[in-house]
């Protein structure tokens, strides 16, 4: 499967060719080999290996492409940003 993923705020936001909608994962999570990195740090706790229930899901703009990880990560960082006003407005 041909898929950019991003590593923000404790989650990983994955967008797959052909998805209508970004998934949100809890951790850092990896289903398959990675083959294309294009910025690789260390991660900051253990690797979530295998199939892993998705959280949420972003609707995906129409001008975002499965490969533009630069706009994806715009969007992890609002969601990340939004979910933590959610938190401290309770």
């Amino acid at each position: 499967m041909a898929c950019t993923r991003v590593f923000e705020g404790g989650h990983t936001f994955r967008l797959a060719a052909g998805d209508s909608a970004i998934a949100v994962l809890r951790g850092v999570c990896v289903e398959e080999k990675r083959v294309f990195i294009v910025r690789d740090r260390r991660f900051p706790g253990p690797v979530i290996e295998g199939p892993q229930p998705i959280v949420a899901t972003i609707a995906k703009p129409l001008a975002l492409q499965w490969f533009d990880h630069h706009g994806l990560a715009v969007i992890a960082r609002a969601w990340i940003s939004a979910a933590a006003s959610t938190r401290g407005a309770r």
